[in-house]
């Protein structure tokens, strides 16, 4: 079976790597796994696979068409999109067109992530906990639901409606700075808004107390199985400090141990993710793949703050590189519009990963420094490495070519385990001016 996975980073590695290898540890003969465009770092990873495994292919042109014209000259079997533009965008709507099997939601069930206002809609309808919250063009209206939480001593969070590539949201702690965010974003004083059409509308919510948990959810439009949860860590910087990144590691799966019993899981896909698809379906759009719940958890109530419509990133590479579960075959019957067939998405085992992210990301990301130890990293046992922000220099040398560059990854029988071997591999990488996170996980450590 060929397999095309669409992106370029970790996230995608990821997923070629746990698919190639079924439930296993070895890649299999019987599957190809095609990611375009890929990069370098992962291209020379799958070399070493053996023949026929895997490899990087180019996308010859942008956009759903440069999709559907690479699956069919791919001959693909199934597609997968790692990125939410192209899902938003109607990919899985015109690969189907072309009688194409893609793993992934319509782009009628993608406005879940494409449309935060859309978001807060159906979460209402379906009776979702979530934050208080207007969805307005106006900053007048805007206004005065700020100005009841600065009467309150609350806190509010200023969302771009749209995809904005991670830059459309901003958390204001005091809500009085939140009038000249919303004015920022509106484009008030200028041609137009900030982001574009993304954010000629906003959606201003009440800022939530808690812990922020990941929760995925292999869905078929009617029922889900939940996959472990995972806890991403924002914050460029140790204890939580500097600007949000698109994620500098992550933990999971999370258990009781940790905060996260299995009738937290059990609650949250029957009252979030089980309620969201009947509504979706009374809509119309049945969402048939990955559901990402970003949530806040607060005295053990979890309260719903987004929906991404894809596998996140990097929960995604800590969660895969703790299961050893096929899931190629639910993958496919989901794509085919089936029921989910039995699958076992938790693990006993735990993992963590640790992003090498470039030297002046996330605003200014250099680029070019050479990248060093990757198969001294590998040594280490139980680690893993994913290439995100990898190309080629003229030499032949990997070099960074994105803001995050890697996501190295440890496997173990406790966090203790995984986080030690993950830290050790990092360890043995030499990117100049690479920064990284030294507390990833700390809070889940012995414990």
């Amino acid at each position: 079976m060929r397999v095309l996975i669409v992106g370029s980073g970790g996230r995608e590695h990821a997923l070629a790597w746990r698919l190639a290898r079924g439930a296993g540890t070895a890649p299999l003969s019987d599957r190809e796994m095609v990611v375009a465009p890929g990069n370098a770092g992962m291209a020379r990873d799958f070399a070493r696979w053996g023949p026929g495994r895997a490899r990087c292919a180019p996308l010859p042109r942008g956009g759903v068409d440069g999709v559907v014209a690479l699956a069919r000259a791919e001959r693909a079997d199934l597609v997968i999109v790692g990125p939410e533009q192209p899902l938003v965008d109607g990919v899985v709507d015109a690969l189907a067109a072309a009688d194409i099997l893609c793993f992934g939601p319509s782009a009628a069930a993608a406005r879940l992530e494409g449309s935060k206002a859309f978001m807060k809609d159906v979460c209402a309808r379906a009776g979702v906990r979530g934050a208080a919250f207007v969805a307005t063009s106006r900053v007048d209206e805007a206004r005065r639901f700020i100005d009841e939480r600065v009467r309150a001593g609350l806190g509010v969070v200023v969302k771009a409606d749209g995809l904005c590539a991670g830059k459309g949201v901003v958390v204001c702690p005091h809500a009085p700075d939140a009038v000249a965010v919303v004015e920022d974003m509106l484009g008030v004083g200028r041609a137009a808004p900030r982001f574009g059409d993304a954010s000629r509308t906003v959606v201003v919510e009440d800022l939530l107390p808690g812990v922020e948990l990941s929760v995925f959810a292999l869905c078929d439009g009617h029922d889900a199985a939940l996959f472990g949860a995972a806890r991403d860590h924002k914050r460029l910087h140790d204890e939580d400090r500097g600007p949000n990144t698109g994620g500098m590691g992550a933990v999971g799966p999370l258990d009781q141990r940790h905060g996260v019993p299995a009738s937290m899981l059990a609650e949250v896909k029957e009252r979030v993710v089980l309620p969201v698809l009947a509504e979706l379906r009374a809509r119309g759009a049945p969402f048939r793949g990955l559901l990402f719940a970003g949530l806040m958890v607060d005295g053990g109530v979890p309260q719903v703050l987004e929906f991404n419509v894809r596998f996140g990133d990097p929960e995604t590479e800590a969660l895969l590189l703790a299961l050893d579960v096929d899931l190629l075959p639910a993958l496919v019957a989901v794509a085919r519009g089936e029921r989910l067939p039995p699958v076992a998405l938790q693990s006993a085992d735990k993992a963590a990963v640790v992003v090498l992210a470039a030297a002046g990301y996330p605003d200014d990301p250099q680029q070019g420094a050479i990248i060093e130890g990757l198969e001294q990293a590998e040594q280490v046992q139980g680690a893993q490495v994913f290439c995100a922000g990898v190309a080629e220099d003229p030499a032949g040398h990997l070099a960074v070519a994105g803001g995050r560059v890697l996501v190295v990854g440890g496997r173990g029988a406790s966090f203790d385990d995984a986080l030690d071997r993950a830290y050790r591999a990092v360890d043995r990488i030499r990117i100049a001016g690479a920064q990284v996170r030294r507390d990833i996980g700390r809070s889940v450590r012995a414990r």
